[in-house]
């Protein structure tokens, strides 16, 4: 039985808080990718030191959100969607003005520790939204829109913050915290809780489903796993390119901003008619695509430093994103029992961060240590190991009928 608050206006297929959500997902995408793709060479020339250091400030980062993602979880389910979102639009804000500010390491240790939690709380309480707000026949295609939201965002900021990072690293941080500003006025504004435990039914209310009884489910842990892993080498990418082709090959910021642009526009164009085709199959056997697109897109980066390649590179890689990204946020909402839903995005939500973790600590461990281009097959490996485990798991649940019934 799904759970479907309903809503007080529609426009279209979806309610209109929908489009409300991936308006302001826009917004703010648009500040924080100016920013990201280039801060491990703002972090490197602020600190002067090693990689394998600084890369160490993503992995804290990530080990808070992971922490964050266990009481967002549980406080979603228990308390709400809002307060989550908004908590973390204005955490958003609050960091990315207080970053240019930050001199020592300390400093940012605690600024990119707070932000790894807070930031976790959108990707929960929005999926959890769309899960409360859209019926699992659609929902696919609803974390389709609000992806392509975000990547339209995307695709615009860091090719803005490319030529901002050539004047000024104090503007990008500043530009990104008036997104989430404004981000958070329309949400506060206009946006509606979608959760409320009475209209659940009276059975669910009753199960009171734990983590526990989440971490039971084997073949979605086993997929969140596995999930992580390609996460693990597509962050080489999306963390290193820019310091990996400006210290090896004197590329500028601006210069590769095309490349993450590229990402982004792809998503845009590309991800309905990769809809339609995830649509047809077992998402097990999607993953598996997923991930040997990830594997010869990172893998590519290591033969020809130029920008035009790194852009098809991108492309490949861009094919398993579209790929895993719906898939995946569908196949959590629709193993999850309506009572746990902020619990199982909660779960989902742990890839990117334990990935993200691991990934560019081990690659800036290799840069250091051996040379520049291992980093690239560390990633391609990562992706070929999450290949033959997605293989794995659809061949023990290829006729699971919970993996394929639409409610």
């Amino acid at each position: 039985m799904n759970f479907v608050q309903p809503s007080r206006g529609k426009y279209g297929k979806f309610p209109i808080q929908l489009y409300i959500i991936m308006g302001s997902a826009l917004i703010f995408s648009i500040g924080s990718s100016m920013a990201w793709p280039y801060l491990n060479i703002f972090l490197r020339e602020r600190l002067d030191l090693p990689l394998r250091v600084t890369t160490l400030l993503i992995s804290l980062r990530s080990v808070t959100g992971i922490l964050a993602s266990f009481f967002a979880g549980s406080f979603a389910d228990r308390f709400g969607r809002r307060g989550l979102l908004l908590t973390s639009l204005f955490g958003g804000a609050t960091y990315y003005f207080l970053m240019y500010s930050a001199t020592t390491l300390w400093q940012f240790a605690v600024l990119m520790g707070t932000w790894g939690a807070l930031d976790l709380f959108y990707s929960i309480s929005s999926s959890a939204m769309v899960a409360d707000l859209v019926s699992d026949a659609d929902r696919i295609e609803a974390y389709s829109w609000l992806r392509m939201m975000s990547n339209s965002g995307f695709a615009i900021g860091p090719i803005v913050g490319g030529f901002l990072a050539t004047k000024s690293y104090a503007l990008i941080f500043y530009c990104a915290s008036i997104g989430y500003l404004i981000s958070f006025l329309i949400s506060i504004l206009t946006i509606k809780e979608t959760f409320s435990r009475h209209l659940l039914p009276v059975e669910k209310i009753e199960s009171k489903t734990k983590f526990a009884d989440v971490f039971r489910d084997r073949t979605f842990i086993s997929a969140i796993f596995f999930m992580s892993v390609i996460f693990m080498g597509a962050s080489v990418v999306f963390n290193l390119l820019s310091l990996y082709s400006r210290e090896t090959y004197g590329l500028r910021e601006n210069q590769v901003s095309y490349v993450y642009s590229v990402n982004a526009i792809l998503c845009v164009l590309l991800q309905l008619p990769a809809l339609k085709i995830s649509r047809r199959k077992h998402p097990l056997k999607t993953m598996i695509f997923s991930a040997l697109f990830y594997m010869v897109g990172i893998g590519g980066y290591a033969l020809f430093p130029n920008v035009l390649w790194f852009c098809f590179c991108m492309a490949i890689l861009t094919i398993g994103e579209i790929l895993m990204s719906p898939t995946m946020s569908a196949l959590a909402a629709r193993l999850s029992p309506s009572d746990a839903r902020g619990r199982y995005m909660s779960i989902l939500s742990l890839a990117h961060p334990f990935g993200y973790g691991i990934g560019p600590a081990c690659a800036g461990y290799l840069y250091d240590v051996f040379y520049p281009q291992s980093i690239w097959i560390f990633g391609s490996i990562c992706a070929m190991t999450a290949a033959l485990g997605f293989c794995v798991l659809y061949r023990k649940n290829r006729h699971s009928i919970r993996l394929t019934e639409q409610g």
